[in-house]
């Protein structure tokens, strides 16, 4: 973790100010690249002083940009402008002073200039204390706060409605083993909650164990202390406002509403944006971008998944819009499948003035609970696929002379599909309808502890801006945000890109086809043939 001493500027902000972002501690290998893409949005530089994982506190500085950049009057505007839009922020604050100790904490506070504190001086305003990995009892705030009393601040105190609010910020080290086990130890419980010392225990006819638990407790302290001033909520509020038990039209594979809201901020959606998620589902994305400002448009292979059981915006994915008053935001959906796309694509060697996509965030389909599939007949012959992938179409089937496809019954035929092959295929779609720094994110499964490597899927013409993960039991899912390369494809280049298109793999089957799948399910079954063993009875699989 680095270290960071604030100087600080006036109190509208300068570019020597440093600010204090209160993190959450859910998601947080999505915490800094969230940070880093709304500064990209709200057009200003982003420096930071300090951050770790295990940390909810990150100081941040606003770095120097020419006045062109943005329409942002001083540091806090900036500041507060990324903030106001983070998912995994709590909020901001100007940050005074930070050092281990409170006595020199107070000693840099001492030591700011006079003038920081005139625009304070005659409103009203509180005082919090916010403790990380710690507790402190309401007397021990009172004595921590009553420690500012030497601040010029001559207004009413209001806990209600301040004009102002200053907080102390602790950061505690995370419990050993031996304070974990502590908090386990009768009374020493209820110590360690309050944090109280070994006298007042004794005081409180405790056993032996229980003092030598609350003073083990009792000998943990801070090991940061942060003195800020609120200056700026974020908009984790929206968490609560798209939870899927509120939502009317929602799925078993229904992505989460913050991750969702997540993605759609790493990919860069805003007013005036168009975005696409090729993958729709119950549309989770799309609502997610739509909240945040953008134009959405979706496609998904099976209609139905979108539509839900009405036509039009009465029911599926038009009911949820509705809900949130997102409707002046839908493009439209359609069924179709991404390998065999209506939407317009142009060839790799295009201007960039015929891409017309501002961003592309998705979930495509692991496998999992079915094999992975596009629209098509069935394979059966190898030589009816070319080396770079693609099949070789037949002309339409006729039934009394009519195309099948023509018929109001008609349902599209599927067939298995490489999960590589579809990574690929959302990779090179993205090259042809993205503009110029225009973001693709979607999310790919990899598997724990394996010896078996699940490659970071790579383009010439698409930069890879981050890699987040979400952990589960047994395999996790990487989140991965590109942004397209400025510029054309020359000819060498579009060759080099046929080259590396994923070919067709060998198989016809969906575990064939799909990695991840087939080691999905061979792990389970590798279990449950080694618990087997172990009791003494034979591996094979008795049906009836």
């Amino acid at each position: 973790m680095g270290s960071a001493s604030p100087t600080t500027g006036s109190a509208t902000g300068s570019t020597y100010s440093a600010y204090l972002i209160r993190l959450t501690q859910s998601h947080s290998s999505f915490r800094r690249p969230e940070l880093e893409a709304l500064a990209i949005k709200a057009g200003v530089g982003l420096s930071f002083l300090s951050y770790d994982d295990n940390s909810p506190y990150c100081i941040v500085r606003i770095s120097p940009k020419p006045p062109s950049d943005t329409t942002l009057v001083n540091d806090h505007d900036a500041v507060r402008s990324i903030v106001a839009q983070s998912i995994l922020a709590k909020g901001v604050y100007e940050l005074y002073a930070v050092a281990p100790t409170y006595e020199e904490l107070h000693s840099q506070v001492r030591g700011l200039p006079a003038e920081i504190w005139q625009p304070f001086k005659h409103v009203s305003f509180k005082f919090l204390v916010d403790a990380f990995c710690g507790k402190r009892s309401i007397p021990e705030q009172r004595e921590i706060i009553e420690g500012f009393s030497y601040l010029p601040l001559k207004g009413s105190i209001s806990l209600k409605n301040p004009e102002e609010e200053f907080v102390v910020f602790e950061e505690w080290d995370l419990l050993t083993p031996e304070q974990h086990a502590a908090l386990n130890i009768g009374t020493g419980f209820r110590v360690a909650q309050s944090l109280c010392n070994a006298e007042n225990i004794a005081e409180q006819d405790a056993t032996a164990g229980d003092i030598a638990a609350a003073a083990l407790i009792s000998d943990r302290k801070p090991k940061r202390i942060f003195f800020t001033r609120y200056i700026g909520p974020s908009q984790r509020n929206l968490i609560v406002k798209h939870d899927l038990k509120k939502r009317p039209y929602i799925s078993t594979t229904s992505m989460d509403a913050e991750l969702a809201l997540i993605t759609a901020s790493l990919a860069l959606a805003a007013p005036g944006k168009l975005f696409l998620d090729p993958f729709t589902g119950t549309g989770g994305f799309m609502i997610a971008a739509a909240e945040l400002g953008a134009v959405v448009l979706g496609s998904d292979i099976d209609g139905r998944s979108f539509r839900g059981k009405g036509t039009g915006l009465t029911k599926g994915i038009g009911a949820n819009l509705k809900r949130y008053k997102l409707t002046d935001r839908f493009g439209d959906c359609l069924t179709s499948d991404l390998t065999n796309t209506p939407f317009r694509l142009r060839g790799l060697d295009s201007s960039k003035s015929s891409r017309w996509l501002d961003g592309i965030i998705c979930d495509p389909p692991y496998g999992i609970r079915e094999g992975l599939k596009v629209l098509g007949r069935r394979l059966q012959d190898p030589d009816e696929v070319k080396a770079d992938g693609r099949v070789i179409h037949e002309g339409p089937y006729y039934v009394d002379g009519v195309a099948s496809h023509t018929l109001p019954d008609f349902i599209a035929p599927k067939r298995p599909y490489s999960f590589d092959a579809m990574l690929s295929d959302i990779l090179d779609f993205a090259t042809r309808t993205l503009v110029d720094c225009g973001r693709l994110a979607f999310w790919m499964p990899v598997a724990n502890d394996s010896d078996e490597e699940f490659p970071v899927p790579i383009h010439p013409m698409l930069e890879i801006r981050h890699s987040c993960i979400q952990v589960f039991n047994k395999w996790s899912r990487r989140l991965l945000v590109y942004e397209r390369i400025p510029g054309e494809v020359s000819d060498d280049l579009a060759e080099q890109i046929k080259g590396l298109k994923v070919s067709q793999a060998a198989g016809r089957k969906a575990d064939e086809l799909n990695q991840f799948r087939r080691m999905y399910f061979r792990g389970f079954h590798v279990e449950a043939d080694s618990a087997v063993e172990k009791a003494g009875h034979s591996p094979e699989i008795q049906h009836g």
